[in-house]
């Protein structure tokens, strides 16, 4: 049994409004493709799968940090059971110790259906450090950005993680595909009480005009608009 809390959206704004240090890393459908093996590249294609990833990855699960300000995630699991991956996820699972985890959906969710302007409010109010592909620069709240390769940025993890390594003090926004689980998990003992690290994931795309998701292609400018607190 999988156990999932959904806290809801202004838990985490409240986190980052009260200047609280947290990390969320998210367990997407690719990210167990790639620990279970079940698929040799996420299914945008902007990864492949190599070993070394495959056991880093899991490592993210199976010696992931037991602390309250690191709140691991994974994706709704009817969506899972839709696409035939909880059969393969549960067994796996119950191989370790339980885990509390949070609901991974809560932050497209909201981005989705026009809710997510007290996060993005709160963004407004921090440092922002934007881990991404190129378009994210043109993100309006990003204060540093950190540009990672649209394909296979595996190969980059060493040199982003001594980069990154070196902020304090802000909010760190990553969209780095399976990367950016192995990066908040290598940096959060060094700079976790300091910064919070969000897997953001896809979330940012469709506000720099790259619907790479399919729902990105449904949300109008209605939607935008009250997700960017405009009436």
């Amino acid at each position: 049994m999988i156990d999932v809390i959904e806290p809801g959206l202004q838990f985490y704004v409240d986190k980052i409004n009260g200047g609280e240090s947290f990390s969320f890393n998210r367990m997407g459908n690719g990210e167990w493709d790639c620990i279970l093996n079940l698929y040799h590249k996420t299914r945008s294609g902007s990864q492949v799968f190599t070993p070394e990833l495959r056991e880093e990855m899991a490592k993210v699960v199976t010696n992931r940090h037991i602390d309250k300000n690191y709140l691991l995630a994974i994706q709704n699991l009817p969506y899972l059971l839709k696409i035939d991956k909880l059969r393969h996820i549960e067994p796996w699972l119950a191989k370790i110790p339980a885990i509390q985890w949070h609901m991974g959906d809560v932050f497209h969710r909201a981005s989705r259906d026009g809710e997510f302007a007290p996060m993005i409010q709160a963004l407004k109010k921090r440092r922002v450090i934007m881990v991404g592909p190129p378009w994210l620069m043109t993100l309006p709240f990003s204060s540093v950005f950190v540009p990672v390769i649209e394909k296979d940025c595996w190969i980059e993890v060493d040199s982003l993680t001594e980069r990154l390594s070196g902020f304090r003090d802000a909010v760190i926004s990553f969209s780095a595909g399976p990367t950016a689980k192995v990066l908040i998990h290598r940096l959060f003992p060094i700079i976790g009480k300091s910064c919070s690290m969000i897997d953001f994931g896809s979330l940012w795309d469709p506000y720099c005009g790259v619907n790479s998701r399919s729902y990105h292609r449904l949300m109008t400018e209605q939607t935008f608009n009250l997700n960017r607190g405009q009436t």
